[in-house]
Order: structure tokens, then C-alpha cells, then sequence
């Protein structure tokens, strides 16, 4: 989905030396599966390796509870309370070894760095607006705005008001990219794809940054806190394919068809056992014949969660904004009851925005989200 950016100064020939005042750059190598995936080349005005010193941080693991018996899931994120920064304030509710899910509702800002070590993370901006600043540079995100950030990258979330922030969050342990099928075979966007690379946005690079920093390595749950001698955003150019980035779900383009297109459709990003969907206001099904609401599905293969951001929701009562459904594999799942007969006449088109994740190993639910779950939800299909 990254094309190649080139920012800042950088030498004509990579691994070469590049002169800087008295002395030298010292380029890094920011890349993928060892040394033969996509990567970017930093150049930095100190050693990136300045460690001063390093102490255990807080333990920020999941607690994960197993559920007997399993039952559909409405989880009341709204019902939530907001809790510390970006840093250590996640509120982590299913998860499994290749995913993590859950929201951020900070009550302030971060004051370190941070770092995954351990995983790709994808941010949705669903309420705020601010600022990410990394090693790469500067991206603003708003409302709607997926924030891409590699393992590996350095960041700092800065809001203008973290009291009106609310982020979705996804952690992938493999590395998070466009579909496979969208790309050509020299890796470009294809004209088929529902976006292009004209709809990334890159970091811009800034003046570097000077003096010690403290960053909080992440590595699964557990926090080192690191006292760099030198800030890591002193970096001064780089070039590469490898990134972080913001995408903003408005600018995702749907499919539509005479009847009812699958959410593979949709799909925006995947990951090892993981996708991500992208639902937008859309034309529906024209038909004459057609039903224009989902079909009913069993998730044989998959768990498939629901992140719900704006609009009606014409299959599901119940449900507001910034809440969550999650519908286990095995189990099936479609329009409540009344739901078929009250879309019959209705305009064929949907004001509806969500983000929906599927994964294809079950997820467990935390001891956080068993507290939000919607009792009434499971029996929501009933005619009784």
C-alpha cells in the first residue's frame, strides 16, 4: 500500500557515508522479514542506540476470561470510562494470539515516547483531532482516519483535546498491509482496488529534534521504559517503502452490485489471520428483487466483530455508535427479527460507517469486556 517516499536529505547511493558538519549521518535500516521485505533507510544525526539506561515499566497484558457458555456479544463501549494516555490506557476486550482489539479514551496527552515491539498497530480516529509525531515525521489525523504505525515505530499521540478522543484500537502480530489481491505484481494499487496510493498520507519530516527522551518499549503486555541520551527524532532524511501512514475511511470507494455484495468487498487491510473491513455510506442492492439487508451468515471459519461508528444500521436495533457486536464462529448472525419487512420500500442506500474485523482463530473476550456485555443481545433474534 506504501509506495516509495524519499524526505529530507539523503545520500545518492544508500550504505555510502554522508558528511554532516564535523562528522557523519548514521543511517538505520527500518525494515520487514530480516533483510528481505520492504524497508526504509533513517539518517540520523546521533547513534539511534544511545541507551542510557532501562527499567521494567507496568505490565499493560490483557486478562483475558473464558466464557462458558459462548454466547453473540453486544459490547457497550460507550459505557466505558475514560483512563490514562495513549501510552498505557487502552482498553483492551478480545484478543487473540494474532490480534488485539479494544478502545482508548484518554484523559490526557502522553508525555513519552512509545515503541511496539511486538506488533503492527492500526489506530481508528474515531472522535478528536491531533497530531502523531514519529521518527518519519508528523501526520495530523482527524475523524475517520485509519493511523498505520509499523512495529518498530517510534511515536507520540498528541491531541488537541484528549477529552474528546475516542480510538479504536487493533494490534496485529504479523504485519498489517492492503490485500494482497489489490496490488499488481510490481506491488502498485490496481485500477480494480477501492482506493489508490494518492489516498495515503505520509509523515511530513520536520525540524530535528535535540536532548534525551524517554521511550516505553512494548513487547506484548510488558512495558521497559528506555532513557535515550539522544532524542530518536533527530533524524535528518529518509527514503524507503516502509512507513507510517494515515487513510481516511471517506476516502475508501464501495462496491456495489444488483444484490448483496459479501464484505470481502469491503476489506481494507489484512493481516496473518486477520481482516479489516471498511463499511461506508453506499448505493444498495437496485434489484427490484433483491433484500436489501445482509443475508443471514454462519461464521464458519471466523470470529467477526463490529466496531460501530456513524450512521443507521438498518440489521441491528439496539446498537449506537462506539459500541462493539462480536458474533463467535459456528454461530449464525443476521438482521433481527422485523428488520426484512421494515427495509421493503425504503431508499436503496445506507448512511452506515463501521469498521469490522475478522479473524480466523477465536477470540476470547477480557475480564473488561464480560462488564460491558449486553445481556439482552444473545436472545435479540428470538419471536417469542
Amino acid at each position: 500500500m506504501r509506495s516509495y517516499r524519499s524526505q529530507g536529505i539523503v545520500p545518492p547511493k544508500r550504505h555510502t557515508l554522508m558528511a554532516h558538519g564535523e562528522g557523519y549521518l548514521f543511517e538505520e535500516l527500518f525494515g520487514r522479514h530480516g533483510f528481505s521485505g520492504p524497508s526504509s533507510l533513517l539518517y540520523h544525526q546521533h547513534l539511534p542506540e544511545s541507551q542510557d539506561r532501562s527499567t521494567a515499566g507496568p505490565d499493560l497484558s490483557p486478562r483475558y476470561r473464558i466464557e462458558h457458555p459462548l454466547r453473540q456479544g453486544h459490547l457497550v463501549a460507550t459505557a466505558l470510562e475514560r483512563t490514562g494516555t495513549m501510552a498505557e490506557g487502552r482498553q483492551w476486550l478480545l484478543g487473540n494470539e494474532q490480534v488485539l482489539l479494544g478502545i482508548c479514551l484518554p484523559v490526557a496527552n502522553q508525555a513519552v515516547l512509545t515503541v511496539n515491539g511486538s506488533a503492527d498497530e492500526l489506530l481508528f480516529l474515531h472522535e478528536g483531532r491531533g497530531v502523531c509525531r514519529t521518527q518519519f515525521g508528523t501526520l495530523a489525523i482527524g475523524p475517520g482516519d485509519y493511523l498505520v504505525l509499523p512495529r518498530g515505530t517510534i511515536s507520540q499521540l498528541v491531541f488537541e483535546d484528549p477529552m474528546e478522543a475516542r480510538v479504536l484500537c487493533i494490534e496485529t502480530a504479523s504485519m498489517l498491509d492492503s490485500p494482497a489481491r489489490y496490488r499488481t505484481r510490481t506491488g502498485q494499487l490496481h485500477e480494480g482496488a477501492p482506493y489508490c496510493e494518492r489516498d495515503v498520507h505520509p509523515p511530513v519530516l520536520g525540524p530535528p529534534e535535540e536532548g534525551p527522551a524517554t521511550v516505553w518499549l512494548r513487547r506484548g503486555g510488558l512495558v521497559t521504559i528506555i532513557e535515550l541520551e539522544h532524542h530518536p527524532f533527530d533524524v535528518l532524511g529518509w527514503d524507503g517503502s516502509l512507513y507510517p501512514y494515515t487513510f481516511n475511511i471517506a476516502d475508501f470507494e464501495p462496491l456495489a452490485g444488483r444484490v448483496h455484495v459479501p464484505p470481502p468487498f469491503h476489506q481494507t487491510f489484512e493481516a496473518d489471520g486477520v481482516v479489516v473491513c471498511s463499511f461506508v455510506p453506499r448505493q444498495l442492492d437496485w434489484d427490484p428483487e433483491a433484500n436489501a439487508l445482509p443475508y443471514h451468515h454462519s461464521n464458519l471459519d471466523s470470529d467477526e466483530v463490529l466496531y460501530y461508528v456513524d450512521g443507521t444500521y438498518a440489521a441491528r436495533r439496539g446498537v449506537g455508535r462506539g459500541s462493539f457486536t462480536h458474533h463467535v464462529m459456528g454461530l449464525a448472525h443476521g438482521p433481527q427479527p422485523g428488520a426484512l419487512e421494515a427495509s421493503i420500500g425504503r431508499e436503496r442506500r445506507t448512511d452506515e460507517v463501521a469498521v469490522m474485523l475478522d479473524t480466523f482463530a477465536p477470540l476470547l473476550r477480557t475480564e473488561l469486556a464480560t462488564t460491558i456485555l449486553d445481556p439482552a443481545y444473545p436472545s435479540s433474534w428470538s419471536t417469542r
